[in-house]
Parts: C-alpha cells; sequence; structure tokens
C-alpha cells in the first residue's frame, strides 16, 4: 500500500475504531451479572454504532481527499483551471457529507475517479462455522441499516428500527414497548463489518495507485 495512504488515511481510521474497541471492553467489565435490561451496558453498545459509523465517514473523506490531491495537475498544466473547478465542487461535497450510506459514499468517491462497488464483496466465517458471502448488494443494505440505526441513537428516537443487523429483530425476541435493543453482539458485528468494508476499499484506492520504483542498482565497477 502507498505509504502516504498507509500513514495518514489508515492510520486515522484506526485510531478512531480503537474507540470502539474499548467501549467493547467497558462493557464486558462491567457486567454485574443480574437479571434484568442492562441500560447501562446498552448505552455503550450504541456508542459503539455511532462512533464505527462516524468513523466510516470520516475514511470515505480522507480518501476522497487523497484522491483528489493526488489527481491534481501541475499548475503548469493546460487542465490546471478546469481541474480547480472540479476541486471546489468535490471539497463542497465532502462539507455537505453527512450520511455515509453506499449510494453516497459511491457518488464522493466517483466524482474523484474511483468507484468502490465492485471490490466490496467477501467472506466471512471462521473454521468450522458456517460461511457467509457477502455482495455489494449485501453490503450496500446492511450499510444502510446500520445508518438507519445511528440516526435513530443520534435523534434520541423511542425506539430503535427493526432491522436485520439487530440480533433480537433477527431472533424475533423484540419488545412490543421497547423495541429492538442493542446487544453487545451487535455492536461487534458493527465494528467487524466497518472494518472489513474500510479494508476492502482501502485496498482498491491503492491499487489504483502506481507502484513504487524499485531503487536504481549501482554499477559495479569493471
Amino acid at each position: 500500500m502507498n505509504l502516504a495512504l498507509a500513514l495518514t488515511v489508515k492510520f486515522r481510521f484506526d485510531r478512531a475504531m480503537d474507540h470502539c474497541d474499548n467501549l467493547v471492553l467497558v462493557h464486558q467489565r462491567s457486567g454485574t451479572g443480574t437479571r434484568g435490561r442492562r441500560r447501562v451496558e446498552t448505552s455503550v453498545n450504541r456508542a459503539v454504532v455511532v462512533i464505527a459509523i462516524a468513523s466510516w465517514q470520516a475514511v470515505v473523506q480522507d480518501m476522497t481527499r487523497f484522491l483528489l490531491e493526488r489527481n491534481m495537475p501541475a499548475r503548469s498544466d493546460p487542465n490546471y483551471g478546469v481541474a480547480r473547478l472540479i476541486q471546489g465542487q468535490v471539497l463542497r461535497a465532502l462539507g455537505n457529507f453527512s450520511t455515509p450510506n453506499a449510494e453516497n459514499t459511491r457518488q464522493l468517491l466517483q466524482s474523484v475517479g474511483f468507484d468502490p462497488r465492485p471490490l466490496w464483496t467477501w467472506t466471512n466465517g471462521a473454521r468450522g462455522s458456517r460461511e457467509v458471502t457477502y455482495r455489494p448488494s449485501d453490503v450496500e443494505q446492511r450499510l444502510r441499516d446500520w445508518l438507519n440505526v445511528r440516526h435513530a441513537i443520534a435523534h434520541g428516537d423511542e425506539q430503535l428500527p427493526e432491522v436485520g443487523v439487530l440480533q433480537a429483530v433477527r431472533q424475533q425476541q423484540v419488545s412490543r414497548t421497547d423495541g429492538p435493543s442493542i446487544r453487545l453482539h451487535d455492536a461487534k458485528q458493527c465494528i467487524a463489518f466497518i472494518r472489513r468494508l474500510t479494508e476492502v476499499t482501502l485496498r482498491g484506492v491503492a491499487a489504483e495507485l502506481p507502484a513504487p520504483r524499485s531503487p536504481s542498482r549501482p554499477v559495479s565497477a569493471t
């Protein structure tokens, strides 16, 4: 991977996601062992989702800025004036990028010449467990679901949406009064999904970059 990309974009993303890992540890260490709904731990799980989605939003913006700067021609280039106009449009779009769903993400990255969608496919599954293959349409829906959850949390909605990413919904254990809850399992799944989505997208960005030139071999004396 290009050194500048590794040291800037990925480093910033990893640092942001560290807070999600720390919150998972907080949850695990705060268990009381008592029955009943754990409202404090549920709040921690909600915070994980909010931070994970914010980290995805930020890394998409960082990738866009990286590609935008890389593609800018020199001032002496005849296309520099047009490139400056496009740069201004992209920077305005960056400022308005607040809903990092698949559609908006693609539109932003395509504005700097990169389409991530073909890369959004991978297979999950530990040895001995059932493998699950995610294709672009699956990734788009999963990201949409997590964004809906994030939206409900941020706006203080009384109930969370009944979306498939939540374990309570899949297991049909939704409370009629409180709606679905966010469990520790959900928080971990959100972290894993955002990390994998970022990994494959960053890998695609790196593939767009020219390979580093090998250092010249010294000429041996004869």
